[in-house]
């Protein structure tokens, strides 16, 4: 439905939503301070004639198009915020804003978003329903979803579908992958505290000493997932911080060990949880010395309804191509707030291709040196008009 002259709306708007994903690159905002970039996408949905709701969740807005005729209402969520890195690019629009940067791509989702609203616009009268769109705050381990949900983004009117994209670098751009089911892992992270007793390097036998208690405890880590979970369980562990002492003949009284869990259920975490809890408790106490554990569970796995996410797939052939959608990829041990609403809703996220087709050498999200190839953006767009067009039309 519509495809073709989707298509060609976009071509008349590249520019546009091109100029805005530089504007919001140039000014990256952190989690609950996206004071600008959500007063861009209010006024441009007051522009379009769309009902809009700002200081949702602190700074998140909600805008609604109605169709002309009554009908289902479906959402499309863009994420905001940026993250606390150094850009390290050197093009004309890279962050001003320093140590802040959207290395994330969340300044490519506002702009197909807002891309979408404008393109759906000119379709009014072949709706039949309404469209909402969700620019949230602090997806990046804030959980700006759940606050979004709590103060009525689904509400008003009552949402019954919701469709997200994530650019991905690991696909080209014009390719898109989509999966139901368990797409995205519920995180987990922790925090150990060994206390040992301090001394002189020259006598350690008069120490008990937190550092070598902590290598023999990572070192046991890395054996809790293979021997303990099926070979049908997926999870990760990671240590990524260990911290300890600040010089040479001095053995220090603790260590810190920090890292993150990744696994798509609560049960699997619990048996991570009690597994490390095991290693640390018999380690320390073998060496006389205590402990603190901390483990923190974040976001929900991201878990996408079937039917939502055939909706997605069907759309995107229509405008890519068979051979350029991914359907069921391996899930990803990276984390969505998305999660929320999924959990609230039937929904589906996918991830967008944003590597230039001839770029082999590219930098991940999170990178200082990320950047995506803007072509991207107008695919982004043309798909999501198309799973409205094929929702509501």
């Amino acid at each position: 439905m519509c495809t073709l002259e989707i298509k060609e709306k976009c071509s008349e708007i590249m520019d546009e939503v091109i100029r805005i994903r530089r504007d919001i690159h140039k000014n990256p905002e952190l989690g609950f301070n996206e004071y600008r970039t959500s007063s861009i996408a209010s006024d441009f949905m007051k522009n379009l004639g769309f009902s809009v709701r700002t200081n949702v969740a602190k700074t998140g807005v909600v805008g609604v198009l109605e169709g002309e005729r009554p009908g289902k209402t479906i959402a499309i969520r863009a994420d905001m915020d940026a993250i606390p890195i150094a850009e390290e690019n050197d093009f004309e629009y890279a962050s001003q804003n320093k140590n802040v940067m959207h290395a994330c791509g969340h300044d490519a989702h506002i702009a197909i978003a807002l891309g979408t609203a404008k393109i759906l616009c000119h379709f009014k009268d072949r709706i039949s329903g309404n469209v909402k769109f969700i620019f949230q705050p602090a997806e990046e381990g804030l959980g700006g979803a759940s606050f979004m949900i709590e103060e009525g983004a689904l509400d008003n009117p009552a949402t019954d579908a919701i469709i997200a994209l994530h650019v991905s670098p690991l696909l080209k751009s014009g390719q898109i992958s989509v999966g139901a089911g368990p797409v995205m892992a519920s995180p987990a992270e922790f925090d150990i505290v060994i206390k040992g007793r301090g001394g002189h390097a020259a006598q350690p036998n008069k120490c008990v000493n937190p550092i070598s208690i902590g290598a023999n405890i990572i070192n046991m880590f890395s054996s809790i997932i293979p021997k303990t979970l099926s070979p049908f369980k997926s999870a990760v562990l990671s240590v990524t911080c260990f911290e300890a002492g600040n010089t040479y003949n001095v053995i220090p009284s603790q260590a810190i060990i920090k890292g993150t869990v990744r696994a798509f259920d609560r049960e699997t975490h619990n048996v991570i949880y009690n597994k490390m809890y095991s290693v640390i408790a018999s380690l320390t106490s073998a060496e006389g010395a205590d402990f603190s554990f901390d483990y923190n569970l974040g976001y929900p796995p991201v878990v996408n309804n079937a039917e939502i996410a055939k909706l997605v797939a069907n759309a995107a052939k229509k405008i890519v191509g068979d051979d350029n959608v991914v359907e069921n990829p391996e899930p990803s041990m990276l984390a969505e707030d998305f999660s929320y609403y999924a959990l609230k809703i039937p929904g589906a996220i996918f991830n967008l291709g944003c590597r230039h087709p001839h770029d082999e050498n590219f930098y991940n999200l999170h990178s200082s040196k990320f950047n995506l190839d803007e072509s991207c953006i107008i695919t982004g767009i043309q798909i999501l008009s198309q799973c409205v067009l094929d929702f509501l039309g």
